[in-house]
């Protein structure tokens, strides 16, 4: 089935031709798109259980997606932006990443439930050929990752950790939170997707981001920043962490901790009231649940409540990511405050990590927050994460919460 539209987005008009094909077979989405030469390419499998492969790009914007009222294009712009887009990088990590880039791919292979669809985009010009719809053996071997170095090193964490809670006591701000990057050597060159194929979807949102050959952005993260259907809106608030328990009862026993923590559940509030605010001027009806869960994943456990709003007419995209990127959960809590004192402090580059990356078309969007991350750059794996501080954090357990959020990227 082939159809035309106008494509009216960030104030310009496109003439959008595409064409959709069901196809009768069954292939692997990841080793699809590995054997893709062409650039940018996506993965993503939702919490939803949709499945998507996007591979090239016949439209690139380098701001989130605005649509006007004309627009009747269905078009999906895949992507997202760095955890801080206007403030200069402090090194050259992340240097094939823009600091923000929405891309209407060439073509997208989508899986929802047992239906494959073949989505072929053109804009301006007649559609191409359907790409070849082979695949390419992915190797199961575990990876051989030398040892770490950490930035910043266990020594300067705790430093940092304790400049921290003296900025918290002096009221500066109430939670702040801390990332590291360790990077891991390999013998021979990684194949970002390869790893991916590695890594188990718990309930979560597994991605991929690729803007060259140089440099992938892969990642399985629990936390779904917000879904966007017309005017709802749905997102989450988690926060607080405790590791898996080896037995059944010593995972309930954690899970009990968690829930009781004092410090965990201060931790928490400040995430809740950060989206509640950030959401207040955009929306109406904003509910939550009404008593907080809890959601797992293999290494670890976080409180967790889901939200829900209808927006307000003529509220777009751009203005939902900046009321709620980055939560508390992610940067901190009185915002400003805790964001200054990254910007300061934090003695590497955060790029995409922990940053929103996901789809935005005129009827929807959906983004994942960018934790349980890796930056694959030839033989080097970057692993990411953060953890909060709050009054009562403690250097060692906080990284000790880290050496739980990256230990599934170890024993891949």
């Amino acid at each position: 089935m082939t159809g035309s539209s106008m494509l009216c987005v960030n104030g310009k008009r496109y003439f959008h031709r595409s064409s959709q094909k069901q196809l009768d077979l069954s292939i692997d989405l990841i080793s699809w798109l590995a054997t893709q030469n062409s650039f940018p390419k996506c993965y993503w499998e939702g919490k939803d259980g949709m499945e998507v492969a996007a591979v090239g790009s016949v439209l690139t914007l380098n701001s989130v997606p605005c649509f006007a009222k004309e627009n009747t294009s269905a078009a999906r712009f895949w992507g997202g932006h760095a955890f801080s887009p206007s403030i200069s990088a402090k090194d050259s990590t992340w240097h094939t990443f823009p600091k923000c880039a929405f891309f209407l791919p060439q073509y997208e292979l989508i899986r929802t439930k047992d239906v494959l669809m073949l989505i072929t985009h053109a804009i301006n010009t007649p559609i191409k050929q359907e790409p070849l719809l082979h695949t390419q053996a992915l190797s199961k071997e575990h990876l051989s990752l030398k040892q770490a170095s950490h930035l910043p090193k266990q020594e300067d964490w705790h430093q940092l950790v304790k400049d921290s809670l003296t900025k918290i006591q002096e009221n500066l701000f109430e939670k702040v939170v801390l990332a590291r990057r360790s990077s891991y050597t390999h013998n021979t060159s990684l194949d970002a997707l390869e790893i991916l194929s590695k890594i188990k979807n718990e309930k979560g949102i597994r991605f991929a981001l690729q803007f060259s050959e140089e440099e992938a952005f892969i990642g399985s993260t629990p936390e779904q920043l917000y879904t966007r259907k017309e005017r709802h809106l749905c997102t989450e608030a988690v926060a607080g962490t405790r590791k898996r328990g080896k037995t059944k009862k010593e995972d309930l026993e954690l899970e009990k901790e968690l829930k009781e923590s004092p410090k965990e559940q201060s931790e928490f509030a400040f995430v809740k009231t950060s989206i509640q605010e950030g959401l207040q001027l955009l929306c109406t009806n904003l509910t939550s649940e009404l008593q907080d869960g809890i959601i797992k994943t293999k290494t670890v456990q976080h409180l967790h409540n889901k939200l829900e709003a209808t927006l307000l007419d003529g509220i777009d995209d751009g203005q939902i990511l900046s009321a709620l990127h980055p939560t508390a959960a992610m940067g901190g809590w009185p915002r400003n405050g805790a964001l200054a004192h990254l910007l300061e402090k934090e003695p590497f580059e955060r790029g995409w990590y922990s940053a929103p990356i996901g789809f935005v078309s005129n009827e929807e969007a959906s983004f994942a927050v960018g934790i349980r991350s890796a930056l694959v750059e030839k033989q080097t794996l970057h692993l990411f994460a953060g953890t909060g501080i709050v009054r009562g954090s403690s250097p060692e357990q906080e990284w000790e919460e880290l050496e739980h959020k990256t230990s599934q990227w170890r024993q891949l």
